[in-house]
């Protein structure tokens, strides 16, 4: 594995000033102005760098806008004292006005027909040990011996979505989700980014909100009143590409996405300063000395379905056989404290998660990368089981495993990661460069393979579980 060329990888001040850039200008939502200006400026960055081929593929999405919402509570026998609660609607709801209705608390069982449920979220806790045994992957970089007693906070609540199915529509007039487990004060997550609309009305409300909400609904009867406008409309949003050409006829695609839930400094101003700088870098090699033709990609709605990747997969199915490995490089993330509600960035980086597709020569080329560049706090996952019964895992290059494209996605889980406490501090700037150098590293040790040769040693969970096994027993 040869290193990097130390004077063409971008600096940390460099990629700062991307990242800076993206993040200043406003909510980058699919279709909001933000995000339409991102697209003319990677355009602008990549033809700085000499990319070739440059183009905007049109990719129709839904965009979602609300506002004005408004919650009011009050006791049945005292209706006079009205509380005024700030909230912020679930996204993909529909719009309501003045849906007036008791209060029915989901840890107290079934609601009445028509009730608003309440009920408390909480982000999942998961021991980075459990992430271990539940990958079936023994390769990981813990130099510090962290991981058996390291607690991860991912920023989901995986309950919630179920009290938005269809099914409920004639159950529960509507939904009010309390952000309990929280560790800061908040009632702006932006989940779910699925972009299916959604026929039950919802909002979120903060743990301090929340409490004054329960503490009513332990005393009696309870009403509320809610109110948001809402509107989805289709647009136009737009992949953008531009490659550079290589020593091979085959293909390495290097991609993220360029939209994000707020201003998101990590989620993804981040993944794109680490797709910005692969492009410096190899614009900076010779044609006859890279190794493969290199794709730079940066996909559109991440936010709305992903329909940006879904779109570039389903219309790329020629030019995806002649891929060797596509990566996708998400979340530069500062691991966090909490204290009096507020979020306290820390040294340490966000555990690192990298889904490898089960190819052992695959993961050894990148667990090797990883450890040359000492990045801590690493994990290599499989392309499926996680969450459990998922057949792909949770990342922006998730399509490519169902097509039997190799492929590595790296990303960190942040509970601030759909918050607009994403802000600049949470990034772990001090990765941006090791980072870089291990993407580069990796794509330099794949130079002796094929992309047949690489598809044809994808192996099944149960294949690589005996093969891996063998492999340790013979270097032991």
């Amino acid at each position: 594995m040869s290193s990097p060329k130390k004077e063409f990888v971008p600096t940390i001040d460099e990629m700062m000033v991307w990242t800076k850039k993206i993040f200043n200008q406003g909510i980058r939502r699919p279709g909001y102005p933000a995000d339409y200006f991102i697209e003319n400026w990677v355009e602008e960055q990549f033809k700085t760098m000499g990319l070739q081929d440059i183009t905007l593929n049109p990719v129709l999405v839904k965009k979602w806008e609300a506002y004005d919402a408004k919650l009011k509570i009050w006791m049945v026998n005292n209706p006079t004292e009205v509380l005024t609660i700030p909230c912020f609607p679930v996204p993909y709801t529909k719009p309501i006005y003045g849906l007036e209705a008791e209060l029915s608390l989901e840890s107290k069982g079934s609601p009445k027909p028509g009730n608003i449920l309440v009920s408390e979220l909480n982000l999942l806790k998961v021991p980075v040990r459990a992430l271990k045994s539940l990958s079936g992957v023994d390769r990981f970089y813990d130099p510090k011996n962290e991981f058996d007693d390291l607690e991860q906070t991912v920023p989901f609540d995986y309950k919630m979505l179920n009290f938005l199915e269809p099914s409920l529509k004639n159950e529960i007039g509507g939904f009010i989700g309390i952000l309990s487990g929280y560790p800061w004060e908040t009632d702006k997550y932006y989940v779910p980014y699925d972009a299916i609309e959604r026929e039950i009305p919802g909002v979120y409300v903060s743990r301090a909100n929340g409490k004054k909400i329960l503490k009513l609904m332990d005393t009696g009867t309870v009403k509320a009143n809610l109110s948001y406008e809402a509107t989805i409309s289709e647009v136009t949003s737009h992949n953008i590409l531009g490659c550079l050409r290589g020593a091979s006829d085959e293909w390495i695609v290097i991609g993220t996405h360029h939209d994000g839930p707020w201003n998101s400094a990590v989620e993804d101003a981040s993944g794109m300063a680490l797709v910005l700088a692969q492009a410096k870098y190899w614009s900076q090699i010779s044609e006859s000395t890279r190794p493969f033709n290199i794709l730079f990609l940066m996909n559109c709605a991440h936010m709305a379905g992903a329909k940006g990747a879904v779109s570039f997969v389903d219309q790329n199915k020629e030019f995806l056989e002649k891929v060797v490995v596509a990566i996708h490089l998400e979340h530069v993330a500062r691991d966090v404290k909490s204290e009096n509600g507020k979020l306290i960035p820390l040294d340490d980086p966000t555990v690192r998660w990298w889904f490898v597709s089960r190819i052992l020569a695959l993961e050894e080329i990148v667990e090797e990368a990883i450890t040359k560049e000492n990045l801590e706090r690493s994990i290599l996952l499989p392309p499926d089981g996680f969450p459990p019964g998922s057949d792909k895992p949770p990342t922006d290059g998730s399509f490519y495993h169902p097509e039997g494209i190799p492929f590595i996605s790296f990303l960190a889980a942040p509970p601030y990661l759909f918050d607009p406490a994403d802000t600049l501090d949470k990034i772990h700037q001090e990765s941006y460069e090791p980072i870089t150098r291990a993407v580069i590293r990796i794509i330099d040790s794949l130079k002796d393979y094929t992309a047949s040769e690489l598809r044809n040693l994808v192996l099944s969970k149960k294949e690589r579980h005996k093969k891996r096994k063998n492999e340790l027993k013979i270097k032991i």
